[in-house]
Parts: structure tokens; sequence; C-alpha cells
């Protein structure tokens, strides 16, 4: 605009010229908003010619377009954001001080899904599995808690030299203070659960779903009394991971934590000194 034309040499004929040239979905009910301002305040006795009419119009839409470019920014750069490593806690922080920038819920169901997909799938699938998180909360509660027992076992594995100290109680701890909404195990016996597809072969194939052996079905399996007595005089607590196909090694591993999550406080206690406690326990 030129600030010479008569027109606009006028604060407020100035301020309506420049709102005329604003169009877009996105920012018409801003333009509309300033508009009724400028009348409102000139109806109210303010003169077209203050000069703090066009002065207030020039502020907002330096900090109206300020804001809206920064919001763009941070929504675009919260799809690109990923976790880096190891460092869960560095990428909570960044995508928790980019979803406000971006006006996004943290609660939301758009942005919980972006936050998964930014997560590694292991770390997302164990969090759904064994806490079924649903807020945001629930989300960075069980993803540090995988993420540590995670850390340590890598840090175990690669023969690090971190024994005792602070990871020993962070092993106990982990141990001890497991999520209530885990599978209890108890001193039972925990059976994966069959899906359609594995229960329309076991049906068509004729096998019993308790014992998979053919000629009975599982109500009057002649084994289940057995293992029933089994379980009863046996103190240590059995996980079954039921599978018509080998085992994984994921498989077992979850099986093994559930077993050792059943037992006592003594017994994780004396799993931590073993485990930190003896430089070869992996070869033992």
């Amino acid at each position: 605009m030129n600030p010479h034309v008569e027109q606009l040499t006028i604060p407020y004929q100035r301020s309506m010229t420049f709102l005329s040239y604003i169009r877009g979905p996105l920012v018409n009910d801003w333009v509309e908003e300033q508009a009724q301002w400028l009348i409102t305040q000139v109806m109210g006795g303010v003169p077209q010619a203050e000069e703090n009419l066009w002065a207030t119009i020039e502020t907002r839409f330096r900090q109206a377009y300020t804001d809206m470019a920064e919001k763009q920014k941070a929504q675009h750069s919260i799809r690109e954001l990923k976790m880096k490593g190891d460092d869960l806690d560095t990428f909570i922080s960044q995508f928790h001080s980019i979803t406000k920038k971006a006006g996004y819920d943290l609660d939301g169901e758009a942005t919980l899904d972006i936050f998964q997909r930014a997560l590694p799938y292991k770390l997302v699938a164990n969090c759904i599995q064994f806490d079924h998180p649903v807020t945001w909360n629930d989300w960075i509660g069980a993803a540090r808690c995988h993420q540590q027992e995670y850390i340590f076992l890598k840090e175990r594995v690669k023969g690090g030299e971190r024994r005792g100290g602070a990871t020993k109680f962070q092993w106990r701890s982990a141990l001890n203070n497991r999520n209530p909404n885990a599978m209890d195990i108890g001193r039972t016996r925990a059976r994966a659960t069959f899906t359609d597809e594995e229960k329309r072969q076991r049906i068509q194939s004729g096998l019993c779903f308790h014992c998979n052996q053919k000629g009975h079905i599982a109500r009057y399996c002649p084994n289940q009394g057995a293992r029933a007595a089994e379980a009863s005089t046996s103190n240590t607590p059995v996980v079954t991971v039921q599978t018509q196909g080998p085992v994984s090694a994921a498989q077992k591993a979850q099986a093994l934590i559930a077993t050792l999550h059943a037992e006592s406080e003594e017994v994780h206690d004396c799993f931590a000194d073993e485990l930190f406690g003896k430089k070869d326990f992996l070869n033992a």
C-alpha cells in the first residue's frame, strides 16, 4: 500500500484497506474480528484519524502471522520426529513441546497415533500387550518402564560393567513393582489365546484344545486331571504357551518374564544378585 494516497493517510481507512487484501480460509475469521474491532472503536467515539487504530492492527497481524507460521511448522515437524537410539526421555520432551506448539491435544487419538509411530515397533508392542495404555500419561509411563527393562538387559548381555548400585536397584524395582494391569499368572498356568484361524484349524483337525491330541474335546480331556494335580502340588509357577508352530524367542522371553514376575520379592532380589554379581552369568 502507498501511505501517501489520500485515503490511506487516515489510519482507519488504511486499516480497512489493508484487511481487504487478506483472504483465505485460515484467516477469514481473524480478518472479520479485526474489522469489527475497528468499527466498534470508531462508533464508540475514537476518531478515524487516531494513529493507534493502525498501530494496533499492524501489531495484531504480526503476532498472528508469527503464531500461525510457528503452528504450521510444528505440525510438520511432529510428523518427522522419531526416537533416536535409546534416548526415550529426550524424545518425550521434544514431542510434548512440539505438540503444544502445533495446538494438538496430548490425549487426542491422532496425537497418540503419531506418538506410537515415532517409537520403535517392539516398544509399542510391549506397551500394548502388557499395559494397554489409553492416555498420554499411560503411554509415557508404560514406554519408560519397558525401555528401562530393555536397556538394563542389553547392557548386561553386552557384558557391561554396571553392576550393583542403581542398576541392581532398578532391576529389583521393575520386578517388584509390576504394572497391576499386566497378566497375573499367580500359581496357575497361563495359556496363549487362540486366534480365530487357530480355533478353526483345530476344530477341523479334531484336536483337543487342552492337550493337542485327537479323539476327544478339552472338556473330557484325559490329561486334564493329571495336569491339574501337577499344578496344585508344584510350588513353581508354570507358563505354558500353546502354538501350532515352533515357539519363538519372543514367546520364550515373555514366558520367562511372566514366571519371574510371579515369584516372591525374595526371589527377585536373589535374581538381581545373581544377574549383577556374577561376571559369567550368561555362560553359566
